[in-house]
């Protein structure tokens, strides 16, 4: 279908009556104003995964005394607030935004560009009863459409059935995840979501305390090794004691042209059966493998107060392939966040260059990848994981800032290491085996009456080897919101 017929069925099909269930999924800071809250200790909730139920959350807001907080807590419940008794009110709210870019931004971290110079999007949300459902038409490029960010849901109780291809980020980091960020364009999935991140009623699970989960099946659709490859993915976040949450991700490829595709191979793969390598019918058992390609791991984040200000120390450990059901390559994240005024300052720092199958092996060029889905851990040529892919070292100081009226800011400075080794290069390389780099990028947002406008620059210092070279981009962003 052309944009401008799917333009036509939004406009004709949308009903007056809209709001998210979800924090941020048309704003993407709604989900850092909610962190903020969660890190001031304010708001009790589990906020390492994005998106997040309003659910609970919105009674907690109604409640709070903004007077009393600190400036940037204050002013993230304010706005958060602000959205919330919008979001009530019975009227069409249309979103229409476009992004030029001079190039792709290379490292694009959570506002979800994926890499394209040029899209038109128009979307529309709306809830009724026990409904609610999104439609998201998008144009990139090469004038392909897509949905894209489109769904429709079901509430059940203190649960959620959703059916679409949706921004998710997992973890509790500022600039990626190991795991899952939005870097990938969306995987359409189907899957069980709870309704609410904050703790149960319930005294069998009250002593959780806030907590959220998830569990997905879906199918990757872009050109691959393995067509129709498939994705099961689930999560388990809690927070048990004050300031600290936990985190617990799972996903596993399986499936596809050529591979077994039925509910009991996806039980074979949920239950850790093993295969031999090289899909020979009889192999000794140290030449056996886990069915499917599994990457999961835990995160953590603790949350104190030094000199009435938050600091937050926070990590990931992700690992997929195992020997003896003992996970054997594991890529770690690790940070550290505070507020200095009305700034937040990060420190973050990745590894996804590691060695292959343990025992002091030194080879890399196996963090994901997989020996029958070649194609990877990657959904039309960018890792769903980490920004910066596989076998890659950085480390990023940024800092966001976040005014009055709507007014936001960004600048991250990182150095970067890319496939050093110069063996299998990742997708993230594009003119060299092997790359360092010095990236600093950022953003200014404002909005102007009914528009919204981002403007924002990625600068990138390369060491190639036997040369030498820089790049710089621009990109600008329009978002109209319809009353």
């Amino acid at each position: 279908m052309r944009l401008s017929s799917l333009l036509s069925l939004l406009l004709m099909a949308t009903p007056m009556s809209l709001a998210s269930p979800w924090i941020g999924t048309n704003d993407e800071s709604l989900h850092q104003d909610l962190r903020t809250l969660v890190e001031f200790q304010v708001i009790d909730a589990v906020a390492i995964s994005y998106p997040v139920p309003w659910r609970g959350i919105d009674s907690q807001l109604r409640s709070l005394d903004t007077h009393a907080l600190p400036e940037p807590a204050k002013r993230a419940a304010r706005r958060l607030q602000h959205y919330l008794k919008y979001r009530q009110q019975d009227v069409l709210r249309q979103i229409t935004s476009a992004r030029v870019a001079s190039d792709p931004v290379r490292f694009d971290s959570v506002h979800g560009s994926y890499g394209q110079e040029v899209q038109l999007s128009h979307q529309a949300e709306v809830v009724t009863g026990r409904w609610s459902a999104k439609l998201s038409a998008n144009m990139i490029d090469d004038e392909n459409t897509n949905l894209d960010n489109s769904y429709v849901a079901m509430h059940l109780g203190e649960w959620i059935v959703k059916a679409g291809a949706t921004d998710q980020f997992w973890g509790p980091a500022n600039d990626s995840s190991l795991i899952l960020s939005t870097n990938a364009r969306p995987i359409p999935t189907v899957g069980l979501f709870k309704s609410s991140a904050v703790a149960s009623e319930s005294p069998w699970l009250s002593w959780l305390g806030a907590w959220y989960a998830s569990a997905e099946i879906g199918k990757f659709q872009d050109v691959r090794e393995i067509e129709g490859a498939k994705l099961w993915r689930a999560r388990f976040t809690a927070a048990p004691f004050k300031g600290l949450t936990f985190g617990m991700s799972w996903v596993a490829m399986w499936g596809g042209a050529g591979q077994p595709n039925s509910i009991g191979d996806l039980v074979d793969v949920l239950t850790f059966q093993t295969q031999c390598i090289d899909e020979l019918e009889t192999c000794d058992k140290e030449l056996n493998t886990t069915t499917g390609n599994h990457i999961a791991g835990f995160d953590l984040a603790y949350s104190f107060k030094l000199l009435e200000q938050p600091i937050t120390l926070y990590g990931q450990r992700i690992g997929e392939d195992a020997k003896d059901y003992k996970v054997t390559d594991n890529a770690n994240l690790l940070g550290i966040s505070t507020y200095v005024g009305s700034f937040k300052l990060y420190l973050e720092n990745s590894d996804t260059n590691i060695a292959c199958v343990g025992d002091g092996n030194t080879a890399t060029n196996c963090y994901y990848e997989h020996s029958i889905y070649q194609s990877g851990y990657r959904h039309y040529n960018r890792a769903v994981g980490s920004t910066y892919d596989s076998d890659a070292k950085q480390t990023t100081l940024g800092i966001q800032w976040r005014g009055m009226q709507g007014r936001s800011a960004m600048l991250k400075m990182s150095q970067i290491e890319l496939n050093s080794d110069k063996g299998r290069p990742s997708p993230v390389l594009t003119d060299s085996a092997s790359e360092e780099l010095k990236l600093v990028s950022g953003y200014y947002q404002q909005p102007y009456g009914n528009f919204l406008v981002r403007i924002g620059a990625e600068y990138q210092d390369r060491d190639l080897g036997e040369k030498h070279a820089t790049d710089t981009s621009v990109f600008l962003d329009l978002r109209y919101v319809w009353y």
